[in-house]
This record gives C-alpha cells, sequence and structure tokens, in this order.
C-alpha cells in the first residue's frame, strides 16, 4: 500500500541544504558534527537503498536520509570552499580608508535615520574584485546598486558579537561609516540601463500622483520602498500588510492571477502561461530585478506555472531544485528571512491556493469574481505558510492582519493596475502632454491608493492591533503557527485517504 504523497527528491535535498546551511552559520562547533553525522549516513544508508534493500521495515523514512544528508554534505563543502576565499579577501581588506576610497555599490538597505546602508566592494589597486564591506553612509546624494562612490572611515573587522557573526555570513570583510559620499558614476551596462529607467518613472509617477499616493506605488510598482512615508510604512506594519509594499512572490502572484484573469478562457493555456511569465519577467525587471527579487520571481514563476497545468508534485519538486540551487550560490542566503519567505509562500501557493480558490468562488454561488476570489486565495496561503517565519524573524504578531488583508488585499490588483496606468501618464507627460490629462488619467490611481492609504490607517490606529513578542513567546507562537500549518496540510492528505479507502469498492 502506497505511503501517500512524498516529498520529492528535490525537496529533501533542499531540506538537507538548508540544514547544512544554518549548521555552517553556527559555527563550527555545530557545523562539524552535523556533516560527520550526514557523511555516516551516506555511507550506511546509501549503499542498502540503492540497491532497494528494506533496513528495519521503515525504507521510506531511511530513503529520505541520504538525500537530505546528501543536502547536508553539498553546502557544507561549498561553504568550506567560500570560506577560504573570503579568508583571501579579508587579508586583503588592509586597505587604508581614512583618506578616501572607490567602492562600487552592491546593494542598498532602507535609510536609518539620517543614515543610508549599503553593501559595497572597495576597489583594491586597478582590481574590482577588493572586499566587500557594510557602509553606513550620508543620507544623501541617494545611490543605488551600480554606482562608483568614494568613501572614507575606518574599517571595523568583524567581531565576535552578533553583528561580526551577520557580516561574516555576508561574505564582508568588516564595516565603516564614512562622514563623506560623493558619486562618481552611475552603473552602466543593463544595471544602469534598469536603474535609469526605475528613477524615470518615480519622476513620472510623481507627475500624476500627489503623496503620499506616489510613494506608495513607487513601493508597490517600481520597488523603491524608500520613497513610502515612514509613518505609512510603520502603519503597513502595524496592520500586518507590509507585504504589500516588499517587492515579494506575493506580489508577483498578484501579477500573474491578475494577467491570468484578464486573459480569461480567451486564449489557450500554453498562450496565457507565457503571457504570464513574460508579465512576470517584466514586473521583476522594473522593479529592479535586485537578488531578492530574482528570488521571488523564480519562486512564484515555478509554483504558478505548475499549478496552471495542474501538476502540484512537478512544482514542488522545481521549487526544491531552485531552493538547492539559490543555496549552492550563496550558503548565506538562508540567514536572509526573504529566502524563507518566498520559498514558503510559493510552497503555500502550491498547496493551498487553487482549492481555495474554488471555495471562495463557490460562495453563494459563483458571487466573488474570478479575479477576486484567486487573489484573496493567493493572500491568504501565502499569509498562512509564512506566518511561523515572520513571528520568529520578526516577533511580532498583528491581531488585525486577518481582517485588514480581508478588506485592503482585494484592492491591491486594481491598484496596481491603475498605478500602471498613472505611470503612462507621467511618461506622456515627460514628452509634453498636458498636466490636466496626466492627472485625469492618475485619478484612478489616487482614489484607489488614498483608500488604501486610509484602510491601513484605520487598521493600525485600533487598539491592540500589533502585539509585539519577546523571546521565548515569539518561538512559542511560531511553533503553534507551524503545528497549525502542517496539521492542515496533513488532515487534507489523511482526509483524501479516508475517502479513498470508503469509496473502494470491496
Amino acid at each position: 500500500m502506497p505511503d501517500g504523497p512524498r516529498v520529492p527528491r528535490s525537496g529533501r535535498l533542499a531540506i538537507g541544504a538548508v540544514v547544512g546551511a544554518l549548521a555552517w552559520s553556527a559555527g563550527t562547533e555545530v557545523a562539524v558534527p552535523i556533516g560527520l553525522m550526514a557523511l555516516a549516513t551516506v555511507v550506511t544508508t546509501g549503499p542498502a537503498l540503492i540497491a532497494g534493500r528494506r533496513v528495519g521495515g521503515h525504507r521510506r523514512l531511511l530513503s529520505d536520509l541520504p538525500a537530505i544528508a546528501l543536502g547536508v554534505l553539498l553546502i557544507l563543502g561549498r561553504s568550506v570552499a567560500g570560506s577560504a576565499a573570503s579568508v583571501s579577501l579579508a587579508k586583503s581588506a588592509d586597505l587604508d580608508v581614512s583618506s578616501g576610497v572607490e567602492a562600487a555599490v552592491v546593494s542598498i538597505s532602507p535609510p536609518k535615520g539620517v543614515e543610508q546602508i549599503a553593501l559595497i566592494r572597495l576597489v583594491a589597486g586597478a582590481s574590482d574584485d577588493g572586499p566587500l564591506v557594510e557602509a553606513l553612509l550620508p543620507r544623501y546624494p541617494e545611490i543605488g546598486p551600480g554606482d562608483r562612490i568614494v568613501v572614507r572611515g575606518s574599517l571595523r573587522r568583524p567581531g565576535d558579537d552578533d553583528f561580526g557573526a551577520y557580516l561574516r555570513r555576508l561574505g564582508a570583510a568588516g564595516s565603516l561609516r564614512s562622514p563623506t559620499l560623493a558619486v562618481i558614476a552611475g552603473p552602466d551596462g543593463p544595471q544602469g540601463f534598469l536603474d535609469g529607467v526605475r528613477r524615470e518613472s518615480a519622476e513620472a509617477l510623481a507627475r500624476a500622483l500627489p503623496e503620499p499616493q506616489a510613494g506608495l506605488a513607487d513601493g508597490i510598482l517600481i520597488g523603491l520602498r524608500d520613497r513610502v512615508n515612514r509613518d505609512l510604512a510603520a502603519a503597513f506594519t502595524t496592520a500586518g500588510v507590509s507585504h504589500i509594499v516588499a517587492i515579494s512572490g506575493w506580489n508577483i502572484a498578484i501579477v500573474a492571477a491578475t494577467v491570468t484573469a484578464l486573459l480569461g478562457s480567451r486564449v489557450g493555456s500554453r498562450t496565457r502561461t507565457i503571457v504570464t511569465l513574460a508579465a512576470i519577467a517584466g514586473y521583476t525587471l522594473v522593479a529592479g530585478a535586485s537578488p531578492s527579487v530574482n528570488r521571488a520571481a523564480v519562486m512564484a514563476a515555478i509554483g504558478l506555472t505548475a499549478r496552471a497545468a495542474g501538476r502540484s508534485s512537478a512544482a514542488l519538486a522545481a521549487l526544491g531544485w531552485a531552493a538547492l540551487l539559490l543555496l549552492l550560490i550563496d550558503p548565506a542566503t538562508v540567514a536572509d528571512p526573504g529566502f524563507a519567505l518566498s520559498g514558503l509562500a510559493t510552497a503555500g501557493l502550491i498547496a493551498w491556493s487553487g482549492r481555495l480558490t474554488s471555495r471562495l468562488r463557490s460562495i453563494r454561488g459563483h458571487a466573488l469574481p474570478g479575479w477576486l476570489a484567486e487573489s484573496l486565495a493567493i493572500s491568504i496561503a501565502a499569509e498562512a505558510a509564512t506566518l511561523p517565519v515572520v513571528l520568529l524573524t520578526f516577533g511580532r504578531l498583528a491581531i488585525v492582519a486577518p481582517l485588514a488583508n480581508l478588506v485592503i488585499v482585494p484592492i491591491v490588483p486594481p491598484a496596481m493596475a491603475a498605478g500602471a496606468l498613472a505611470l503612462g501618464a507621467g511618461w506622456l507627460g515627460a514628452v509634453g502632454v498636458p498636466p490636466p490629462i496626466v492627472t485625469i488619467l492618475g485619478l484612478p490611481a489616487w482614489a484607489l491608493l488614498g483608500l488604501m492609504v486610509a484602510l491601513v490607517r484605520l487598521a493600525a490606529s485600533l487598539p491592540f492591533a500589533s502585539l509585539g513578542l519577546a523571546p521565548p513567546l515569539n518561538v512559542v507562537a511560531a511553533g503553534i503557527a507551524a503545528g497549525a500549518a502542517l496539521f492542515v496540510a496533513g488532515g487534507s492528505q489523511l482526509g483524501g485517504r479516508i475517502r479513498s479507502r470508503m469509496t473502494r469498492p470491496a
């Protein structure tokens, strides 16, 4: 008798890869014993399972272990090789930056007060392959990935504290705070072109929309979260709807669901899939094509494509390969909450969104439009799957989040479509279209985004809208949320087996 659905081989490898990456980030005192256990598992159980023999009557359980152990060994081996490279970089980091040194901006983080945070690569001599450094820089001039800048300050090596561990996970040789910042060149090549398009797009939205709608559109459409009003961003977090302004798998899924709903049954499934993937690619480019956005796009595209084809098992297998590849490229990715959030959100889409869409569509005899039912299903599935990580990482439970999402999420797809119209109007304004016409074309986005702002602020102002959970309460809450998700998943599988046995001929 079959044992029920199995985690695909790629999924088991990915689980092992996550375990190996976490063990490495915890230090050699954890990584060494984990690696030895993984090696012993592969050596002792691998040959027996390859030969097809049962071990202790639990062939399925033991057949999972070698793949998981192999994933552990792959990532530990990759991490050891990367560590050797980072050590050589750290040794080469003996640069005098007190009088100024040129650097290339690798990535930026949301600004912190009067400073902006960036990961930069120092230029060592004639080589651009210098050490990575996390830099605290003056708030202005604004910088972006690919910019060439000049900084000065005191280079600090990673210490033995949590911040030092964080820097080592990034592969950074140290950190510095520069009192001055000079931009000497913008990014070139495709990155420079994309960066220019995004900046011009932000200006185009400012022509068509007032604040705070323009800043909110910047965050949702082109990934410029730093342009969202700070108080408004805090309200989004308090209300539990911050995923709306963070370019992630959820936003990309909304884009795909909207495009699919607009195409409807007028085109074949293959054409619909191709157009949807093209829309995902275009949105990813406009949003900046940063590593986190690319990761979310890849995972969301995998889940949505396989879901459209009705092959959830193939989707889970592809998701496992994607996660394994991302960790092999950079094991430190495991420390990025976005990695877990994107992966779990996609898994939630694969496992639950199809059934949720059907159930929502059946309410009151298909009273909900298809696009609304699918948008709500995607939001619910992604939120449920990622809640444990949100609680564990951020230690905050947004009590009003279920109600806020139920009210606000249906507004997002039309707001994004109206925002795209406002963006086009802003571009038309740049080539001479009269401002009144630009304003009129921006009115739908103004109304919808304004409604979102009002609802978010109302939800955030409610008593006990958000509850901070300090350790160990956040761990307990995350465990409860994870247990509930596993119970729902396991319960649906158990229900399917019971129904299968009840309908089986005697």
